[in-house]
C-alpha cells in the first residue's frame, strides 16, 4: 500500500466511501476516513484538523443526514458549513475546498455569478421573498406563472418545490416531495401535489421562511414523453460521465423514483456533446479550488440550448458508474496520488 496519506471526510457506510475505497484499492492506495459522526460530536474541530489533516490529500463527502424535518436538517446544515469554514484554514491539500464547495451549495452565490459571467442558467427571478403573498404579487407583477422555489442551501431536491397558477382564473399547483403536519416541513422520497390555496400559502410561508431563491421554469427537452435533464460529472478538465434523468413530473432527482437513461439515447451529435463540455468548463474556472462537479443541465423544450440549473461540489456520486469500471473514482484517486 501506498504511504502517502489520503483522507476522506465522508461515512464508512456511505456507497461514496465504499467505492472510493475500492477504487484505491485497485490501485494499491490506502485511504483513512475521518466520519462526519465523529466530526460533529467534537469540541474543538479546529484543533482535530490540524493534527489529523497536515500534509494530506483529503477529500471531502458530505454527511449522510438521515433527517427529514427541514427545521432540523437547516440546523444540522448550519454545523455543517461552520465546519467547513474551519476546514477551509486547515493546512492540507483538498481535492475540492470547502470554500469551492461551500460556493456551489449556495444556490442564490452560484445564479448570480454564472449570470455575471454570461453563462447559461435557469434564471433566478427573486432572491428576497419574504412570504406567499409576497410572492405570488411579485410574479404576477413580472408576468410569471411558473417558478422553482429553493432552498438555498440544501441539495437531493430538499425542500425543491415546482409552482405554478394560471392567470386566467387563479388557480394553484405545487409539486414538492414534502409535506407538511403540524406547521413543520417534512421531506419525502416521492413528489406531492398541492391545489387548494391556503395549503399551498401556508406550505409556501414555511419554506419560504428557510431562506430560498426563486428561479423561472424553463420548459425543459422530452423524450418518449418524459422531460429530462442531465447530471454531468465534470472532473480534472473534462466530462467524466453522463446520465440523463427522465420524469413525468417537474422535479428529476432519481431518488424520487425517477428514471435514468444512457447519454447516447439522445441521438445528438458530437457538437452538442462539445458545447455541454464548453458550458461546463466556463462554469468550474469561476470556483476556485474546485476540481471535480456534478453539474445538473437542462436543455430548453425548443432550441435544445442548455443551462446550467445547480452545481454540486460533491455531485460525483453515480450507480451507473459505481456498478460498471468505477472511473470517476479511479480518477479521483489518481489525481490525489499525483497531488502530494
Amino acid at each position: 500500500m501506498s504511504n502517502k496519506n489520503i483522507i476522506l471526510i465522508g461515512d464508512s457506510a456511505s456507497k461514496r466511501a465504499e467505492f472510493f475505497t475500492k477504487a484505491a484499492h485497485c490501485q494499491n492506495v490506502d485511504v483513512t476516513i475521518i466520519e462526519w459522526e465523529e466530526i460533529f460530536k467534537l469540541n474543538n474541530p479546529k484543533d482535530f484538523f490540524e493534527s489529523r489533516l497536515e500534509g494530506a490529500v483529503v477529500k471531502i463527502e458530505p454527511p449522510s443526514f438521515k433527517l427529514v424535518d427541514l427545521a432540523l436538517m437547516d440546523f444540522q446544515l448550519k454545523k455543517y458549513i461552520h465546519i467547513m469554514e474551519i476546514l477551509e484554514e486547515c493546512n492540507a491539500v483538498f481535492l475540492n475546498t470547502p470554500k469551492s464547495i461551500l460556493n456551489a451549495l449556495n444556490k442564490r452565490y452560484t445564479k448570480k455569478i454564472l449570470s455575471e459571467n454570461k453563462i447559461e442558467v435557469t434564471q433566478m427571478l427573486f432572491d428576497n421573498v419574504h412570504s406567499s403573498e409576497q410572492l405570488f404579487d411579485m410574479m404576477q407583477k413580472a408576468n410569471v406563472y411558473q417558478v422553482f422555489i429553493k432552498p438555498v442551501y440544501f441539495s437531493g431536491a430538499a425542500g425543491v418545490s415546482a409552482f405554478r397558477i394560471n392567470p386566467k382564473n387563479g388557480q394553484m399547483r405545487l409539486y414538492t416531495s414534502c409535506y407538511m403536519e403540524n406547521g413543520r416541513l417534512f421531506n419525502t422520497k416521492k413528489m406531492n401535489q398541492f391545489e387548494n390555496k391556503k395549503e399551498i400559502a401556508d406550505f409556501l410561508d414555511r419554506l419560504i421562511g428557510l431562506d430560498v431563491i426563486v428561479e423561472r421554469w424553463h420548459p425543459k427537452a422530452r423524450i418518449n414523453n418524459f422531460i429530462y435533464d442531465l447530471r454531468v460529472v465534470y472532473q480534472f478538465g473534462s466530462i467524466e460521465y453522463i446520465v440523463v434523468r427522465t420524469a413525468k413530473g417537474p422535479v428529476t432527482n432519481l431518488h424520487l423514483n425517477n428514471m435514468a437513461i444512457p447519454y447516447e439515447k439522445l441521438g445528438f451529435s458530437l457538437n452538442k456533446y462539445n458545447e455541454i463540455d464548453r458550458l461546463c468548463s466556463s462554469a468550474v474556472k469561476l470556483f476556485e479550488g474546485m476540481q471535480m462537479a456534478g453539474i445538473d443541465i437542462m436543455l430548453d423544450s425548443n432550441s435544445l440550448k442548455p443551462r446550467i440549473i445547480e452545481i454540486n461540489g460533491q455531485g460525483d456520486l453515480i450507480y451507473q458508474d459505481i456498478y460498471a469500471e468505477n472511473k470517476i473514482y479511479g480518477q479521483q484517486v489518481q489525481k490525489c496520488e499525483n497531488m502530494f
